[in-house]
């Protein structure tokens, strides 16, 4: 198929669009909206408007090459497409009217025959969703939700017997930054509230955009009177906090825009900075991270290891060519890439110990694999998720402005071993949140005096079942929040653009 070589010789697809308009040669698409609802049919499509017709398509039509242009995608990037004999040929889904598939893709009923395609590979995580959706989607995967208020982190400290409320962290760009205040000023009065807990506090910052809270903090021996008018910034994803004198790092997704410019990347390296002359050991908590953006998590990744260490190594798939001119052909390839650390690590001299569980997925077990491999480091909790494969973002951008989830790419860590499908097994496997945090601080604590543990354990050693249940959680209902759709990717993805 050829259906793509125009747009190649063109320049090339941009998988994240810098703007999206929503419109087509034929009008305006309906642009979905969160709060209006969406409703579906018993055969699991789902509607914001429209009244096409699925059963003929025009060669001419923008539907028809949408249709094709994602028959190519799913023929150059789908991992599984030739691997198990997926894809039909391309008039099969130009006839095709099948409904009877998992609805893990949203398209109205002028793309149905898109939706259809995307139906029939069997892989839970390819999915397409057509122009009404594509920009909503892009943009929970692109960045964090977007919150009303100070900006701020705090902790409550004891002080001479007293509950005294400290600021722990303040968030780039947020308001309490914009207004002047910073971490480590302690909280006395809110709007001439006294704050003697984190509740108080909260429950007297939290307002509407626009509002302003008057805080009185005490820095140093100075006291400070600092009006703050709330106004809205990106959450954040990684939380510092200290238990016991032991840092706990908790990182929640691997996100390109949060409240750092530089996203998670930009917010772990503050955090790391920290720490990092300090203190001798720390837990990075992975806890119901469900993954996110591979170059984020690859990159954190290689801040807590030494130069020349191997983060992962995934096989991707790509397009090749062959032939000259009007002869010109492309095809699938795979190219089996090593993700090493460049330099030494921010974080390398440090001792850590993970904490996991079952949602512990995708980007969050590359962190997991990657350190636990190169430095032994312990794992408690529960078994990881078990999902060491990623999709493709990518924009049709060239065409009806759609968006694909393709998965194409698959990882293994520096000794070629995997975990898909099978997770990362704990060091010491504990149900209970509090007694987990309480043996991850046992052991770092005794690294901190000399005795440090080494793991142990290795891979799961049985099928997590997680695989057969994401089939049944794409069609749970449309993704309205990004959590929604990073537990239903359970997801590492890569927005993927073309040279």
């Amino acid at each position: 198929m050829n259906h793509l070589k125009n747009v190649l010789c063109a320049g090339g697809v941009i998988a994240l669009a810098a703007a999206f308009t929503g419109c087509s040669e034929s009008g305006t698409e309906p642009i979905f909206n969160p709060n209006a609802g969406i409703s579906s049919n018993s055969n699991g499509y789902y509607y914001s408007s429209g009244s096409y017709s699925s059963s003929s398509i025009n060669k001419n039509s923008l539907e028809y090459k949408e249709l094709s242009y994602n028959y190519d995608l799913l023929d150059l990037y789908y991992i599984y497409g030739h691997r198990n004999d997926e894809l039909e040929d391309f008039e099969v889904y130009v006839k095709s009217n099948n409904t009877d598939f998992n609805p893990k893709s949203y398209c109205i009923d002028r793309y149905a025959k898109v939706c259809n395609m995307y139906g029939d590979m069997s892989d839970p995580f390819t999915r397409y969703f057509d122009p009404s959706y594509a920009q909503y989607i892009l943009s929970m995967l692109s960045e964090t939700e977007a919150l009303v208020g100070l900006g701020t982190d705090v902790i409550e400290v004891q002080v001479d017997g007293k509950t005294k409320v400290v600021i722990n962290q303040v968030y780039e760009n947020g308001p309490a930054e914009v207004y002047g205040l910073m971490e480590g000023d302690t909280v006395l009065t809110v709007n001439g509230i006294n704050i003697s807990s984190v509740k108080a506090f909260e429950a007297e910052t939290k307002g509407e955009k626009g509002d302003r809270d008057t805080l009185e903090v005490l820095r140093g021996d100075e006291t400070k009177t600092i009006i703050v008018k709330l106004d809205e910034y990106n959450a954040p994803t990684v939380y510092l906090t200290f238990n016991d004198s032991i840092p706990v790092i908790q990182i929640t997704e691997f996100t390109p825009t949060t409240s750092s410019v530089d996203g998670s990347y930009g917010e772990f390296v503050k955090a790391l900075k920290k720490i990092k002359d300090n203190y001798k050991a720390a837990i990075i908590d992975l806890r119901d991270n469900p993954g996110g953006d591979v170059d984020h998590c690859n990159k954190m990744s290689a801040e807590l290891l030494s130069k020349g260490d191997t983060v992962i190594i995934d096989i991707e798939t790509d397009v090749d060519s062959s032939g000259y001119g009007s002869n010109k052909t492309y095809f699938q390839k795979l190219d089996t890439i090593p993700y090493t650390a460049e330099k030494d690590g921010i974080g390398k001299d440090l001792y850590y110990v993970f904490l996991a569980n079952e949602n512990s997925a995708s980007c969050a077990e590359v962190m997991l694999s990657a350190v636990t491999v190169n430095k032994k480091s312990p794992v408690v909790g529960q078994n990881s998720y078990g999902k060491g494969i990623g999709q493709y973002v990518i924009q049709t951008s060239y065409v009806a402005n759609g968006l694909a989830l393709i998965t194409g790419l698959e990882s293994m860590d520096k000794n070629g071993e995997i975990y898909h499908k099978y997770g990362i097994a704990p060091d010491y496997e504990i149900i209970d949140e509090d007694d987990q945090m309480e043996k991850a601080l046992e052991i770092a604590k005794n690294a901190v005096n000399g005795k440090k543990e080494e793991r142990t354990a290795g891979y799961g050693s049985k099928d997590t079942g997680h695989f057969a249940k994401a089939k049944a959680q794409a069609s749970v209902g449309f993704p309205k929040t990004k959590k929604d759709l990073l537990n239903q990717m359970s997801g590492a993805y890569k927005i993927k653009k073309y040279d």
